[in-house]
């Protein structure tokens, strides 16, 4: 089964082959018109994921109100924002007594004009914009949000009668959190449930492949994804919290002992992300666990 699904990942990749590379003697990216494509085009590198330049996943127009593949507030499932749709990842219990779900920061904060990092926010209760499911409805306002290299994450602080599931959809998990640097000859099997745009609807649940996770705060893959599958919540095949999906392209940072840093798509690492949250919000934040499928 593993190797079905990411032979369909891989060969999906196409659809979204944007421009991400070292910075160094960087090629063009691949045109997604010459790919057959209607009415797309290559977008530029508009962030920088540990320094490489890389295009954040577009955030699309929020699409006519419905269940989706995913229903409900769970990692995998919808969110619409004032940007666009969404994916959501991670469910965490505060010490505050509230309850926050995450997505990307971008999935909020847009993105800059101009390229580069948007910044910092937080909310207090009450004041944050709202968060609202698949089918319209208000789950929660965010209170906190980042897209500062190598951070891209935010978290909505869930209202108190909104029901939520911390298991992803299809998968299962999460079961704990991965924070393992393994490296070369020590490929990782990554899954997630997504919203992309058209590979949402067909292939929700899919996998991809880690050559090696190097970095504390990033990790590059071989799979795809497409516009709405920002904010994703990515997790090892043994079902623990790997990170957040956020960028696309040919990415490559490095190549050697410690293992293969590239791939078509990246992902923010969640324990610093979750630990910066904490700080700013003066919250401890308790990933909430479940069994995998």
């Amino acid at each position: 089964m593993f190797a079905s699904r990411t032979l369909i990942a891989t060969a999906a990749a196409v659809i979204v082959l944007l421009g991400c590379g070292s910075g160094k003697d960087q090629q063009a990216p691949v045109d997604a018109l010459s790919l057959g494509l209607p009415g797309t085009s290559t977008p530029t590198a508009n962030w920088t994921l540990d320094g490489v330049p890389c295009t954040l996943i577009p955030v699309p127009a929020a699409a006519p109100f419905g269940t989706g593949t995913c229903p409900g507030v769970r990692p995998g499932a919808i969110v619409l924002t004032d940007v666009g749709q969404c994916t959501l990842n991670f469910l965490f219990q505060g010490s505050d007594g509230s309850r926050y779900i995450g997505t990307a920061g971008h999935c909020i904060l847009g993105t800059s004009p101009f390229g580069g990092d948007v910044g910092e926010m937080a909310w207090a209760p009450g004041t944050g914009p709202v968060a609202r499911d698949s089918e319209g409805n208000p789950i929660g306002e965010f209170a906190y949000a980042i897209l500062q290299d190598p951070k891209d994450f935010s978290l909505i602080r869930l209202d108190p009668l909104v029901e939520a599931s911390a298991a992803m959809c299809h998968f299962g998990g999460p079961t704990a959190v991965n924070d393992d640097r393994p490296g070369l000859f020590e490929p990782v099997v990554l899954n997630w449930f997504g919203n992309g745009v058209g590979v949402g609807l067909v292939l929700p649940a899919r996998s991809a492949v880690a050559m090696g996770m190097p970095s504390p705060d990033h990790v590059f893959a071989d799979g795809a994804a497409a516009p709405g599958d920002s904010g994703s919540g990515v997790i090892s095949s043994d079902g623990r919290a790997v990170g957040v999906l956020v960028t696309v392209g040919v990415h490559t940072a490095s190549i050697g002992s410690d293992g293969l840093d590239a791939g078509l798509i990246g992902m923010t690492r969640l324990t610093p992300q979750v630990e910066r949250a904490q700080q700013v919000l003066g919250v401890d934040l308790a990933l909430q666990t479940a069994p995998t499928l």
